[in-house]
Parts: structure tokens; C-alpha cells; sequence
């Protein structure tokens, strides 16, 4: 149970609103999807490490902020991960949709997937070297799109 109380406080936390301090860093991208990580919503509780990442569309007009952020824990040591929750924004970045994923089973991080890369942030202290936003709707409106 207290685990479980743990795991609310910290996803209260984590997905706070925008008075939330934030430093979303790109940790990993393709052709049509940037990925990036809020090395300031990284938070420990015993063995548990959690963290915020976004997955950000690289194409849509000037000013769409369509994106989505989930909620991922790690047990670093055991290299495992499971997501706790997602959240869906629209083209205006207001919420659109909440998926919690707070019973999901925990998995094993494969090697250079994207999740391999998000651990080395949450779990090894590892940063992009490729810069940093204050938001996602300043990474979004820094894009040539």
C-alpha cells in the first residue's frame, strides 16, 4: 500500500501542470518523432527511479504543439521499466486524453532502444548534449518545420 501511495504522489508530481519546473532534454529522434526527457521530474523512491519523456511529432504547422508525455519508472539495477501513465495533448497543448498504465508489468529495457537511452538519463546521470527547453512548446517553436 505504501508503495502504491509512493507511486500516486510521485505521478501527481511528475505530471504537474506548467508551473512545474522543467528541462526537457532530446535524448533520441527519427525522420518523424523527437524524443525528450525532463531531467527535472526525475525523482527516487527506494529502488525506483521515475522520469518524464515526451514523444513530439517533427512535422504539423508553426504552432502545433501536438505531443504526448508518459510517465515511466525504472529499477536501474535490474534494468527493468514499465509506464505508469500517458498523457495526450492537442494541437493547442491542452490535455486531451490520460491513460493510466499504473498496473503494468515491469519489462526488461532493451539495449539502444529508446527506453536504454531514457535509462542512461533517469538512472546514470546522463544528459543530452544537444541543448535544452524550458518546455515542450519551446522545443516545438525552436523546429524549422
Amino acid at each position: 500500500m505504501k508503495t502504491l501511495l509512493s507511486l500516486a504522489l510521485a505521478a501527481v508530481t511528475l505530471v504537474a501542470g506548467p508551473a512545474a519546473a522543467e528541462n526537457w532534454h532530446k535524448y533520441s529522434y527519427s525522420r518523424t518523432t523527437a524524443y525528450l526527457a525532463d531531467v527535472d521530474s526525475i525523482s527516487v523512491e527506494g529502488d525506483v527511479t521515475g522520469i518524464r519523456a515526451a514523444k513530439v511529432p517533427m512535422s504539423g504547422a508553426a504552432g502545433d504543439y501536438t505531443h504526448s508525455v508518459d510517465l515511466f519508472s525504472f529499477r536501474c539495477g535490474a534494468r527493468q521499466v514499465r509506464s505508469i501513465l500517458s498523457i495526450d495533448y492537442g494541437a493547442s497543448g491542452s490535455e486531451t486524453d490520460r491513460f493510466d498504465d499504473s498496473d503494468s508489468p515491469w519489462d526488461g529495457v532493451v539495449r539502444d532502444s529508446y527506453l536504454d537511452f531514457l535509462k542512461a538519463i533517469a538512472c546514470d546521470g546522463e544528459r543530452s548534449s544537444e541543448g535544452s527547453w524550458p518546455s515542450i512548446a519551446a522545443f516545438v517553436d525552436s523546429q524549422q518545420r
